[in-house]
């Protein structure tokens, strides 16, 4: 069965083109850290099916002859039932502590879920990024191109030096060295990233989409207030506290052991002088066996359970401390670049594409020398490469946000 489940599952298309979204959907079904994760639910059903059961009861004989003393045919036989009884509710309260434990375990599959959709999703988006320093790259490279190409014709006939040329190919060898390093840079990424799928690292992988500093503030507040109802390990940690003081009821209750109850049946062969001869007797009988609590009172184990729900009551406060300071901080961080990425693209970015125009023009038209040209290109080149620098931080900082607040709805659009 197995091995035709993983047959069906390699027969399925592989998505070569994704979205970050779409790949987070791939991931929360294929992801083998995931897949293992999810077996703990099943565990924890198991131990819940287990708990509350009563332990079996237990069958005794016995046969005693007198062969070894005599041999004169007398012996004693007896048989019987004997059955634990729980009191105090120790099974129920048992159970309460397994049905926690399943909770337990589904909490923390929505954390590993969490996670694993902000770290796809901060991957996705880096691609992305990292796509447009190639895509940006490459124009520079275009245009730096022609005009060596310009340079090489006004070198022959005399117009630039040989040293405005060479200082036109550097700058055309750093922006393909960036390239190749860039080129890497996202090889490696998607290698992870296929992995973080479930697939084989060498997978074919095309990220799609587009990145953008777009951000309606008004959203942001509300969403972050409602992080810790939304944060599954917060639940996690809630659930924490309710299990100890299910753990503490159960200590309790095994201040006492089971109660034993017992039914058996002996007969009794013996030989006597005459007149009395063989005799026979034949007893029923029944036995309780009641633990008293007199040196062992679980109070080492009770004292136990008190102290784990007071340590869960404070790393939910500690938690609920981080969680606050992790949407804060993505929240800062997003407005801070936003206001940075709008100055980059409506001012700084258009002025030096300005710039570069007009002296382009000029050094067509004979007015203004190489240098210049490649100094604004230089200027442009970088201008762009921080933009871009910040772009990335800013997807990061939206990621860390939806992390922290727990908000991953599919073809979400920034808040």
């Amino acid at each position: 069965m197995v091995m035709l489940a993983a047959f069906i599952a390699s027969a399925e298309p592989i998505a070569t083109n994704l979205t970050p979204e779409s790949a987070v959907a791939v991931a929360l079904g294929k992801n083998l850290d995931l897949v293992a994760g999810r077996l703990a639910i099943r565990q924890a059903e198991g131990r819940l099916k287990q708990a509350g059961l009563w332990s079996n009861p237990e069958w005794e004989t016995g046969y005693a002859p007198d062969t070894a003393f005599g041999n004169a045919g007398e012996y004693n036989f007896s048989t019987g039932f004997k059955q634990r009884f729980p009191i105090t509710g120790r099974l129920a309260k048992a159970k309460t502590v397994a049905r926690v434990d399943v909770a337990l375990a589904l909490a923390e599959v929505g954390n590993q879920e969490r996670l694993l959709a902000g770290e796809v999703l901060g991957l996705g988006r880096g691609l992305l990024v990292t796509q447009e320093k190639l895509k940006a790259n490459q124009g520079l490279q275009d245009t730096l191109q022609k005009v060596i190409e310009v340079s090489e014709k006004r070198l022959k006939a005399a117009e630039v030096s040989a040293a405005d040329v060479n200082l036109a190919k550097l700058e055309w060898q750093k922006l393909t060295l960036a390239q190749a390093a860039l080129l890497n840079q996202q090889e490696s990424a998607r290698t992870t990233f296929n992995r973080l799928l479930g697939r084989e690292p060498k997978t074919p992988l095309q990220i799609s989409g587009t990145v953008s500093a777009e951000l309606a503030t008004n959203a942001l507040a509300e969403i972050s207030q409602q992080a810790p109802a939304r944060r599954p390990d917060h639940q996690l940690a809630a659930l924490g506290i309710d299990r100890a003081a299910s753990e503490i009821k159960l200590a309790r209750a095994e201040k006492w052991e089971d109660w034993t109850v017992g039914f058996d049946y002996s007969r009794a062969v013996g030989k006597y002088d005459a007149p009395i001869g063989t005799k026979t007797d034949n007893f029923l009988g029944v036995g309780v066996s009641i633990p008293l609590p007199f040196w062992n009172q679980n109070q080492g184990r009770i004292s136990e359970a008190q102290a784990t729900r007071q340590r869960a009551e404070a790393e939910l406060d500690a938690l609920d401390l981080r969680i606050h300071a992790e949407t804060q901080t993505a929240e800062d961080q997003m407005l801070r670049l936003s206001g940075i990425l709008r100055q980059y693209r409506d001012e700084s970015i258009k002025l030096a594409e300005e710039n570069v125009g007009l002296l382009q023009k000029g050094y067509g038209d004979g007015l203004v020398n190489l240098t210049a040209v490649i100094q604004a290109q230089q200027q442009l080149t970088d201008l762009r490469q921080s933009y871009l620098e910040a772009l990335g931080q800013f997807e990061q900082a939206w990621t860390d946000w939806q992390t922290a607040t727990a908000s991953f709805p599919l073809n979400q659009s920034k808040p």
